[in-house]
């Protein structure tokens, strides 16, 4: 066996350790050796290396099973080993976190982008590339940290991305083409930038930490001013030949229905996702109905579920018809991936049982018999803290699953 190749099988079997110790910790070598397959001796060797590292810590004693009653000793992952970043890119703002290994966030900034040229014209990438390291370096500052105590940054947008060129290669809400966001960002700081799909980067997240851990088989749906998902498969996170997996907002359910924001007629973003509910009530107001929301100025997501809540007729209809609209989008993720579980997330979500039970009943409605009841559904609301938080968990997991980074080891 070549040097190289035992340099790569080592990198592969620590970083399997330390995703073990993550998952799974506090954990005992023993435990470890038996879930890797790896031998004691080798488990042994890896784990004083990510002591020594300051990537793990010794966390007590565990009684054996064994007659003996020999005590085995507890590892667990360091929190304070390392820091990322976290950046959200949305329609008109950008959110910064700073977490730990743990994924706690510690710091939480947001901040506007930068000013158009012209209002039709799209966002200057260098533009947000510089206010993005202008964000960070204050991050940094206001947690007294220097860069080298950062392992990655991670980048979500939404839109199709290049996750290995760290490329946004369409992003709607900016009208980006083929723009290498990540590259002058990773070139200032000196360290790996990872860019991510917005919507996926939650369900790494999930995979992660949340409710998608130890699911082989599950979709993080993002419903909100976008509509996308996040699709795990055999365990592993599916982005697709391009980066475009999960782009269900876009499949077309309407024959020349309202345009999208893509360009077509009739995606089922166009159908349900919060600009659409905002169209259909501002139609129902021109048209004479009467509701509560016609004194709403601008037209909001939070009066919209108040006026739900309080039982208003034309935002009971809207709500429920774009529920009734995704149940039958989602449907066909059913019959394409036969999902074990639907995580819904996104602003959206709070809508409430209005919205999210009309969607359950289109999904059965629709979806293959064999498969109408093969699935759970969760809801995980969430605001942008949250979902920077998913972001900076996309390089939590590429430091415990890849060897992409280098730095660790």
């Amino acid at each position: 066996m070549q040097k190289g190749d035992r340099t790569l099988i080592k990198k592969m079997n620590q970083r399997l350790v330390l995703r073990l110790i993550q998952s799974r910790g506090p954990i005992a070598r023993r435990d470890i050796a038996h879930m890797s397959g790896l031998s004691p001796a080798s488990v042994t060797g890896i784990t004083g290396e990510l002591i020594e590292l300051g990537l793990v810590l010794e966390a007590g004693e565990i009684e054996n099973e064994d007659r003996a009653g020999r005590r085995a000793i507890k590892l667990q992952l360091n929190p304070e080993a390392g820091y990322v970043v976290g950046v959200l890119l949305a329609m008109h703002k950008f959110t910064c976190v700073l977490t730990d290994l743990d994924a706690n966030v510690l710091y939480c900034n947001i901040h506007n982008l930068p000013v158009k040229d012209s209002p039709g014209m799209p966002y200057d990438p260098e533009s947000i590339s510089q206010a993005i390291i202008q964000a960070i370096d204050g991050l940094l500052k206001q947690a007294k940290l220097k860069t080298d105590q950062l392992m990655g940054i991670g980048i979500g947008i939404n839109g199709i991305v290049d996750y290995e060129a760290g490329i946004a290669l369409f992003a709607p809400h900016y009208n980006w083409h083929n723009v290498p966001l990540a590259s002058p960002i990773a070139e200032y700081f000196g360290i790996p930038v990872h860019l991510e799909n917005d919507a996926r980067s939650l369900t790494i997240a999930e995979q992660l930490f949340g409710v998608g851990r130890d699911v082989d088989h599950f979709v993080a749906a993002a419903i909100g001013y976008g509509i996308g998902s996040g699709i795990v498969t055999n365990g592993q996170i599916y982005r697709g030949g391009s980066g475009g997996a999960g782009e269900f907002g876009h499949i077309v359910l309407k024959k020349d229905g309202p345009l999208c924001s893509c360009g077509k007629r009739g995606c089922l973003e166009s159908l349900a996702a919060v600009p659409a509910i905002f169209r259909q009530i501002e139609e129902a107001i021109a048209s004479g109905e009467a509701t509560v929301l016609a004194n709403a100025k601008p037209l909001s997501l939070e009066a919209v579920t108040t006026a739900v809540q309080e039982g208003d007729a034309v935002a009971l209809r809207v709500v429920a018809e774009a529920g009734r609209w995704l149940g039958q989008g989602m449907a066909t993720l059913v019959n394409v991936l036969n999902p074990e579980l639907f995580i819904i997330n996104g602003e959206a979500a709070c809508l409430g049982k209005h919205f999210l039970e009309p969607m359950e009943e289109a999904i059965h409605e629709y979806a293959f018999d064999g498969l109408s009841d093969s699935f759970r559904i969760t809801t995980e609301p969430g605001g942008t803290e949250v979902w920077a938080q998913g972001i900076a968990t996309v390089v939590l997991s590429s430091l415990f699953t890849s060897d992409k980074n280098d730095r660790l080891f």
